[in-house]
């Protein structure tokens, strides 16, 4: 069933509930499917508990400035999700059981897929257990949390799902940003994937033609500091066997501008690096 969502109701005081649509479901869809033991706290996890020690400090913010409170604020009741709509209305349109993978304090698709279909079945997962448990803690706030959303911590290098159970993996900004080996983390979302299902995904990167344009010095020690930003880090992604890929270019974007250690590091070489954006829709 579909739900027309009406952001009218949303209550952006942090000390009160969110109102929703009134929906019920059924819970436990995808975890059932869960393929090893985990232990449970507020959801499954599949990693520690504690933040990692590089991690603290990130989990520290996240959480004292309200990082995914203000995130989900300007989603939904400002409107914002619409920037995912296309791949949202992709990802509800295939529907059946939905991983959302390193989904951050941005939520990646999932807040525009439940605009979508409020009733969706969805798994949100970040390695991040404090990432997990905001978004948790807030949703379950709504005075309708969406019925068929669940929650866990894990890495999706080693996805702790059977396999062929899934029928989409979604990740904005997620490949990119994968913790460990990309090869790995790639694998495993094509192992889970029932045949037919899609993988939604972005990625960006620093084409062939630009790195050939960049000063040599630079290009080097960039390319050594930061390997995954380049164009040929996704090879093993066209050994996997999916049946169809649509390929779709977004835009070019410049990182002269940005707050970022390779941002600095850039400016500190004389050069600013540009980037290519696609989006592929994947069916297995």
């Amino acid at each position: 069933m579909r739900c027309a969502v009406d952001t009218s109701p949303f209550i952006l005081d942090n000390n009160r509930k969110i109102k929703h649509c009134n929906l019920r479901g059924d819970t436990h869809i995808i975890s059932q499917h869960f393929n090893r033991e985990y232990e449970m706290h507020e959801f499954p996890y599949f990693v520690p508990k504690e933040e990692l020690e590089y991690n603290i400090d990130y989990a520290k913010s996240m959480v004292e400035e309200k990082w995914i409170w203000s995130r989900w604020r300007e989603d939904i009741t400002r409107g914002h999700w619409t920037r995912n709509k296309p791949q949202a209305e992709r990802i509800a349109a295939h529907g059946g059981n939905i991983l959302e993978i390193c989904v951050g304090p941005d939520g990646g698709h999932f807040p525009a897929t439940l605009m979508v279909d409020y009733n969706a079945n969805i798994m949100i997962n970040d390695l991040c257990p404090t990432v997990v448990m905001e978004w948790h803690s807030l949703l379950q706030r709504l005075d309708s949390p969406p019925p068929n959303v669940e929650y866990a911590a894990f890495n999706v290098c080693d996805i702790p799902l059977a396999d062929n159970c899934l029928d989409v993996v979604s990740g904005k900004a997620a490949i990119i940003n994968v913790e460990g080996s990309r090869d790995k983390a790639l694998k495993e979302i094509y192992r889970v994937l029932k045949p037919g299902g899609l993988f939604v995904f972005d990625f960006n990167f620093i084409t062939e033609a630009f790195y050939n344009q960049m000063p040599r010095d630079a290009r080097d020690i960039i390319k050594t500091k930061y390997p995954y930003l380049f164009w040929d880090t996704l090879g093993v992604f066209d050994e996997l066997g999916f049946s169809q890929v649509e390929t779709i270019h977004c835009d070019d974007w410049n990182n002269a501008n940005d707050e970022s250690t390779l941002a600095d590091l850039c400016r500190d070489l004389g050069i600013s690096l540009t980037f290519s954006t696609f989006y592929r829709y994947c069916v297995k």
